[in-house]
């Protein structure tokens, strides 16, 4: 019964976790699906350069960039922002060599198409120029 109850523990731990971009410690916008990836480059698991598009519901980006805040202060970035209002809010993190920007606007005739662009660079992947595939 222990084994059991520990089983599930940590399957549900699993399972709330936040999301994050193509498993790695960049958070996700929660609540929105990814519809596309552009030039991504990857570096010993990490995305050190790409420009993920995400769609959703944006009722509040200014509390969507708040909670987005908070997991990656709780992954190691260091965070500055938000700044903005509840329609369009900016969020930016670094951490090793790397930055990634958040955007995020709420669709005012269409609240089911938000936008959130999350854009990653660091000095390393513009010297290389690698792109790895999207998936």
């Amino acid at each position: 019964m222990k084994r059991t109850l520990g089983a599930i523990t940590v399957l549900l731990a699993a399972c709330s976790a936040p999301p994050t971009l193509m498993d790695s410690d960049i958070p996700q916008v929660p609540g929105l699906l990814g519809v596309q990836s552009i030039g991504v480059d990857r570096q010993d698991g990490r995305i050190t350069r790409g420009t993920f598009v995400s769609r959703g519901v944006v009722s509040d980006a200014l509390a969507q960039s708040n909670t987005i805040r908070g997991t990656a202060e709780a992954n190691g970035w260091a965070v500055r922002g938000p700044d903005g209002t509840r329609h369009d809010a900016r969020l930016e993190m670094t951490k090793d060599s790397r930055r990634v920007q958040y955007e995020l606007r709420a669709d005012r005739v269409d609240p089911d198409m938000g936008l959130a662009i999350v854009t990653v660079s660091s000095p390393a992947a513009a010297a290389t120029g690698n792109s790895a595939p999207a998936k």
